[in-house]
């Protein structure tokens, strides 16, 4: 079934509409500086833990492969690899069959962040979820991955080319 278009909507529905996606940006980003206070005591940061947590899911990806994942420019992908490998947490090798190209793997220093990164994750969790039943966050979650769905098909069903007015 689908919905009506959005100017068929009341404007108390559009603006309901309109504060939740801004609701969803507004706790992103204190998710990230939440996470960020929790984990900085390891000297480490959500943008790069979650760098690492590519790395780990793909061993030996090249910085190229690894940009796209993150949805990041390779230049700025380079830096934050730069300062991943300045603390011995990842380190880049020449691929065997063309030494032009390298490719990115998790150190063993690493190893004591994966321990304690979940306590982080898991406080975390708690904070943010506190005052929602079980239902309530498997709902959460259904919706969100509705939304993103939808996200994904209307970037595919526009792609760069087409205008959206």
């Amino acid at each position: 079934m689908a919905n009506p278009p959005l100017d068929a909507f009341p404007e108390h529905r559009l603006n309901v509409r309109a504060d939740a996606m801004y609701r969803i940006h507004e706790v992103s980003r204190l998710i990230s500086t939440y996470f960020d206070q929790l984990v900085s005591q390891h000297g480490i940061t959500r943008a790069q833990w979650t760098t690492v947590m590519h790395i780990t899911q793909n061993q030996g990806a090249t910085q190229t492969q690894l940009a796209d994942t993150m949805q990041m420019g390779r230049a700025a992908a380079g830096k934050m690899l730069d300062r991943l490998e300045e603390k011995g947490w990842i380190e880049r090798r020449p691929d065997p069959s063309d030494h032009r190209v390298r490719r990115v793997y998790t150190q063993s220093k690493i190893q004591p962040l994966h321990e304690s990164i979940p306590t982080a994750a898991k406080k975390l969790y708690e904070e943010f979820y506190a005052g929602l039943s079980d239902e309530q966050i498997e709902q959460l979650h259904e919706t969100l991955i509705v939304m993103r769905d939808n996200g994904r098909s209307a970037i595919n069903q526009t792609g760069p080319e087409k205008n959206v007015t």
